[in-house]
């Protein structure tokens, strides 16, 4: 029999002996942290921005043509970027979903300074009086610049947790779909069928530690386990069962991540 989900939970924190995996997300923003070690992912390619930051003495590696080792510093992959990763000790994943930011001008690993992806780091944590989108801002010169965004295409972005067919969206919005997809590729740089996998892909990592991975895929709009499966590998480089081991046992979320999953700070 399977089994029913029937909230959404937009946040978990996992332990076993000692080790601790955490997931939040709200709107275009998800976090992930492990303070275990990770072996190199399979090849991937994010339609979001990725902050890779090592913590407490961890290290990072990114192959992405060329290979990126930082302990001092954080790494941004740009969306798109087709990249391996691989951890030494603890370390954060921040995904900016592409709507959120400037277009990427190339496909590259770039080297942050690590104070400035802690500044963004610190900022999830709504009651230190950093905002969010000025700590962002410091990670790459394009991140200050405004950028008006079609409200057209911002509409549809925001339905595309709730979308399953989008000629229905588009319709709505009063305009072809082939016109849709154009208009949000030019927009943000991401196909809209990616970023809708995407945000299907969040809400799934999201419920895994409390559902099959077969009923995970249903609810959120996958064909079937296989493709949640294939979604996952292709974007994060690793399957459901790796991104959360339901044999962890489950304990409250860190306030910080917590707290900034509740207010959906973007």
């Amino acid at each position: 029999m399977s089994t029913a989900i029937v909230t959404r939970p937009a946040s978990w924190h996992l332990e076993r002996d000692g080790r601790q995996v955490t997931f939040a997300s709200c709107g275009q923003l998800s976090v992930y942290t492990d303070t275990a070690s990770t072996r190199f992912s399979a090849l991937r390619a994010l339609p979001a921005w990725t902050l890779l930051v090592p913590t407490d003495g961890g290290i990072v590696t990114v192959k992405a043509g060329e290979v990126v080792r930082v302990d001092e510093d954080a790494v941004l992959m740009p969306p798109g970027t087709w990249h391996q990763v691989a951890t030494r000790g603890p370390h954060v994943g921040v995904h900016l979903s592409a709507p959120m930011t400037p277009r990427a001008d190339g496909a590259r690993p770039r080297r942050v300074a690590l104070t400035a992806a802690q500044r963004v780091l610190e900022s999830l944590a709504v009651d230190s009086g950093i905002e969010f989108s000025s700590a962002v801002a410091d990670l790459h010169p394009t991140f200050r610049l405004p950028r008006p965004i079609d409200p057209r295409v911002a509409f549809a972005i925001d339905a595309l947790p709730g979308t399953y067919r989008l000629d229905v969206l588009a319709a709505e919005i009063g305009m072809s779909p082939s016109r849709l997809r154009a208009l949000t590729h030019d927009a943000v740089g991401v196909p809209l069928t990616q970023l809708r996998l995407w945000s299907r892909l969040t809400q799934a990592i999201a419920l895994l530690p409390y559902a099959s991975t077969a009923d995970v895929a249903a609810t959120t709009g996958f064909a079937d386990q296989a493709h949640l499966t294939r979604t996952a590998r292709r974007f994060l480089g690793r399957t459901p069962a790796e991104l959360s081991p339901r044999s962890f046992e489950r304990r409250a979320l860190n306030p910080r991540w917590r707290a900034a999953a509740a207010t959906g700070r973007r």
